[in-house]
């Protein structure tokens, strides 16, 4: 554990500046924007328009904060091979500690808004048909848990693909672009070949579980969320799971062999 919080904190201290940084300017762009919008839409500024537009507007942010935090993370290290090369801690200890960091700190954003709609909610005593204090608590959650997992795997993704364009772009100076965008649609190919194909549909099929959720639309202000009921599987989750593994491990393993070479 003492390793983690080693790097934990170097992670930090490393970080802390661009954090800090960005929540002050992401606050003042939603603060602007969203009071702009209210003047050109009502005519004045309006608390429940105000409101939708932010909590929209922070939605979006949350889920590219964890991505543009991992990146500038990796890519302030990228030309300091002493980084990686004379550090006793392994590549996936090195990667994981830049990733946890960016999860942690891309959770604490999603918080925001769920906080902030069910304070709403209560303050303004906005009804919601059929949903009492737990079951607002349950859809604050499955709100958040959504938008936190959705966030997380195109954190992974960009991971994977800015990694394979940096190792593209060391060997070939020129159309490194080109070559990229070549290993992107083939990898999109083989990805939608593979979700439609009966293997696939099996194992993710396996194991239904109970959803603790009821579909329903939820209006409070000017604010619309859609609460889908979706089914689960215990295959799907694996799978999930699986894929965003390999993208990690996939990412380390490429970065340490530019490293090493």
């Amino acid at each position: 554990m003492a390793i983690w919080k080693g790097l934990w904190k170097k992670e930090w201290l490393m970080m802390k500046g661009w954090i800090y940084a960005t929540t002050v300017m992401a606050v003042l762009l939603v603060i602007i924007a969203s009071a702009g919008l209210s003047f050109l839409a009502e005519g004045k500024l309006v608390m429940s328009f105000m409101l939708g537009i932010s909590l929209m507007m922070w939605i979006l942010i949350a889920v590219c904060i964890p991505i543009a935090l991992l990146l500038n993370s990796l890519w302030s290290e990228w030309k300091r091979p002493d980084v990686w090369l004379h550090s006793p801690r392994s590549i996936y200890q090195l990667f994981g500690s830049k990733v946890l960091l960016a999860a942690v700190i891309g959770f604490t954003y999603m918080l925001l808004p769920g906080f902030t709609l069910a304070v709403y909610a209560t303050v303004t005593e906005e009804s919601i048909e059929g949903l009492g204090a737990g079951e607002i608590i349950r859809v604050m959650f499955g709100f958040t848990s959504s938008l936190f997992l959705a966030a997380i795997g195109f954190m992974l993704i960009g991971l994977f693909l800015a990694v394979v364009y940096r190792v593209i772009k060391s060997y070939i100076r020129r159309g490194a672009i080109f070559i990229w965008l070549g290993v992107l649609f083939i990898s999109m190919w083989l990805f939608q070949s593979i979700m439609e194909s009966e293997l696939y549909w099996k194992v993710a099929h396996f194991g239904q579980l109970p959803s603790i959720f009821q579909s329903d639309d939820i209006n409070i202000g000017d604010f619309y969320y859609a609460l889908s009921a979706g089914t689960m599987y215990v295959g799907q989750i694996l799978l999930i799971a699986g894929f965003l593994a390999f993208l990690f491990f996939t990412s380390a393993w490429l970065f340490e062999k530019k490293v090493r070479l």
